[in-house]
């Protein structure tokens, strides 16, 4: 009598896991807070200084776009969409941060500077962190290689959403557009 529930149970989590294996985890959970960190900034209004961007801006509704090996394109295309997000809702103080995760951030500086400025973001905040950053456990990033980015939307220090591998097509910037004009009502 028992072995037919057994069977069942078996059954349908061998189904699962083909669904759950192709979900990629990586940073907080919607409702977990943001936390304190001093990243390295490049450029952005803390340019040269190590400070908290959550710190510094306290309850404003807020996007971190941890960036870990996605492609050029992918992150030019995510730096200009934060940047006209900003530029929509600067009545609202909208902030942004892209965080490159790298080992070499001497190394890497002038390469980020140089997408930054391909993309036209004049306004957003751009930092930089090594793998072994408190940070990188603080927020969960998941520094797999199958994980582009992680990007959270945050006001008043909670996590309101997130995405992993944002890939800025049509579809996944209209529902990323979407999400950050929901953040800032």
């Amino acid at each position: 009598m028992t072995r037919k529930p057994l069977f069942a149970f078996v059954v349908a989590a061998s189904l699962a896991l083909p669904a759950l294996a192709g979900t990629l985890e990586s940073g907080l959970a919607k409702g977990d807070n943001v936390v304190p960190f001093h990243p390295e900034h490049i450029s952005g209004p803390l340019a040269g200084t190590d400070k908290c961007f959550p710190c510094t801006f306290g309850k404003r509704p807020a996007v971190q776009a941890w960036i870990n090996g996605d492609d050029k394109e992918n992150v030019i295309a995510i730096a200009k969409d934060l940047q006209a997000n900003m530029d929509a809702h600067k009545d609202k103080e909208f902030k942004a941060l892209i965080v490159v995760v790298t080992p070499d951030p001497k190394g890497a500086k002038a390469k980020v500077l140089d997408m930054v400025k391909e993309s036209g973001a004049k306004d957003i905040g751009v930092a930089l962190v090594t793998p072994s950053h408190e940070a990188i456990k603080l927020y969960k990033i998941n520094l797999g290689k199958d994980v582009k980015n992680t990007v959270f939307l945050y006001k008043d220090w909670v996590i309101a959403q997130k995405f992993v591998n944002l890939k800025m097509d049509d579809k996944s910037c209209k529902e990323f557009c979407g999400a950050i004009d929901s953040l800032v009502q």
